[in-house]
C-alpha cells in the first residue's frame, strides 16, 4: 500500500500525463461542465460556484502540432493552445475564457478559434494599469459579466452562498500550496522539481477540493532533504516545463522559490471572505503583487522579484521566458545587470512548449547549477 506522499505524487504526475482523460472522468462522475481558462488570472471561483471545473490550458499538454491558425509573431504557448484547440484536442472542454493577459489573446480571441468551433467564449478584459482611475469599478463591471455568463453557461445561478463557499475552497487550496513552497525553502530538497511542477499543474486541472487534499497527503513527508543540495535555485518567468525541471533535478539543486504564473503567482493571494464576493474578486486582483502583463507596473517588479528571491535564500536566479515573449522580456535587462551588481548568477533560458528537449538547454542549465562537464 503506497505512503499518502507517494499516493500524491503518483496522482498529481498521471493528471499531468493526460489531463483530457482527468477532465472527461471528472465530468463522467459530475455530470457537469468544464470551462477552458487560458493563463492567468480568471476569477476561477466564479466558473466553480457555477458548478464548472476550470481547466487552465498551458499549450503543452499534448504532442506538438503543427501551429495552425496560430499568429506566427504570437508566443509558443499561444501557439501551442491554439493548434491544440484547432487539432481537436480539449474536446471535453465545453466554453472557454480569454484574459487580456497579453497582445496575442487580447481582444483576439474569436479569430484564434476555428469558425466551426461554436463553443462559448468570453473574453476577461482587465483594466490596465490597476491602479488607473475607475479601474475597480470596471473590473467588477466585468466580474458581474462573468458572474452571469457563468451561471447561463451552466445552468446553475451562481448565488452569493456558492461563491462564499468557492472562495473559501479557494483560499484553502492557495494555504496549502502555500506549506509545499514554505517547506520547500526551508527545507531545501525536500521536494524535487518535478515533483513541484506535477503539484502545481496538477490543480490547474482538478477540482481545487480534491487538489487540496493531494497537497495535504505530500506535506505528511518529512523536511528532511531527499538528497544533496548542491545549489538553490529562484524561478521566475511564466512557467517551467517538464525538462527544465528534470534537468534541475540531475544537477542536484533544489528550486527554494519562484514567482511563475504557472506557481506561486497562480496560488497566491487570497480572497477576503466577508462582505460582497465580486468586490472581493476585484480587490483580490487590485492588490496582486507587481505582474507586468496585467498591472502595467514595470518599475516596481524586479524589487519585488529580489525582494523575494533574498527571502527564500537562493543562491542562483534561473528566468525561463517563452519566446517570443515581448512582455516578458523588457526587464530581463534590468534583471540581469541587478544580478551582477548583486553578485548573484543569473541566467536567462529561452524555451517554448518543447523546451529543454534539446541537449543545448539541459548543458546550459547544468553549467549553470556548476554540474557542466
Amino acid at each position: 500500500m503506497p505512503s499518502g506522499v507517494e499516493w500524491a505524487c503518483r496522482f498529481a504526475t498521471e493528471v499531468c500525463r493526460d489531463p483530457e482523460d482527468a477532465v472527461s472522468r471528472w465530468k463522467s462522475l459530475s455530470g457537469r461542465r468544464a470551462a477552458g481558462c487560458i493563463p492567468i488570472h480568471i476569477p476561477e471561483e466564479i466558473l466553480h460556484a457555477a458548478g464548472m471545473l476550470p481547466v487552465t490550458v498551458w499549450g503543452n499538454e499534448f504532442v506538438p502540432y503543427p501551429p495552425a491558425g496560430a499568429s506566427p509573431f504570437g508566443c509558443s504557448l499561444a501557439g501551442g493552445v491554439v493548434s491544440a484547440i484547432r487539432s481537436g484536442r480539449w474536446g471535453e472542454i465545453d466554453a472557454w475564457v480569454f484574459p487580456s493577459a497579453c497582445d496575442t489573446f487580447s481582444g483576439s480571441f474569436d479569430s484564434l478559434l476555428s469558425p466551426k468551433d461554436g463553443r462559448p467564449r468570453f473574453p476577461f478584459v482587465y483594466p490596465v494599469p490597476a491602479d488607473a482611475p475607475g479601474a475597480a469599478e470596471e473590473l467588477l463591471d466585468r466580474v458581474e459579466d462573468f458572474r452571469e455568463w457563468a451561471g447561463r453557461i451552466s445552468g446553475r445561478e451562481v448565488s452569493e452562498g456558492a461563491l462564499e463557499k468557492s472562495v473559501r475552497e479557494y483560499n484553502r487550496n492557495r494555504r496549502a500550496f502555500a506549506l509545499l513552497e514554505e517547506t520547500m525553502r526551508e527545507s531545501a530538497g525536500s521536494f524535487s522539481g518535478t515533483e513541484f511542477l506535477a503539484f502545481a499543474r496538477s490543480g490547474m486541472v482538478l477540482p481545487k477540493e480534491a487538489h487540496t487534499e493531494i497537497l495535504r497527503a505530500a506535506l505528511s513527508r518529512s523536511r528532511t532533504a531527499l538528497r544533496p543540495v548542491r545549489a538553490k535555485v529562484y524561478l521566475t518567468g511564466v512557467m517551467a516545463t517538464p525538462p527544465v525541471v528534470e534537468a534541475i533535478d540531475a544537477a542536484e539543486a533544489a528550486i527554494v522559490g519562484n514567482d511563475l504564473a504557472l506557481g506561486q503567482r497562480y496560488y497566491s493571494g487570497p480572497t477576503d471572505e466577508a462582505g460582497d464576493m465580486p468586490l472581493a474578486l476585484t480587490r483580490r486582483h487590485l492588490r496582486r503583487e507587481a505582474c507586468s502583463s496585467l498591472h502595467g507596473c514595470g518599475p516596481t517588479r524586479p524589487g519585488t522579484l529580489f525582494r523575494k528571491f533574498f527571502e527564500s535564500g537562493a543562491d542562483r536566479l534561473l528566468q525561463l521566458r517563452i519566446r517570443p515573449c515581448e512582455t516578458g522580456s523588457g526587464q530581463i535587462s534590468d534583471l540581469a545587470d541587478e544580478s551582477r551588481d548583486r553578485g548573484i548568477p543569473f541566467l536567462c533560458l529561452d524555451i517554448d512548449r518543447d523546451a529543454g528537449k534539446g541537449a543545448s538547454a539541459k548543458a546550459r542549465i547544468a553549467s549553470f547549477l556548476g554540474r557542466g562537464e
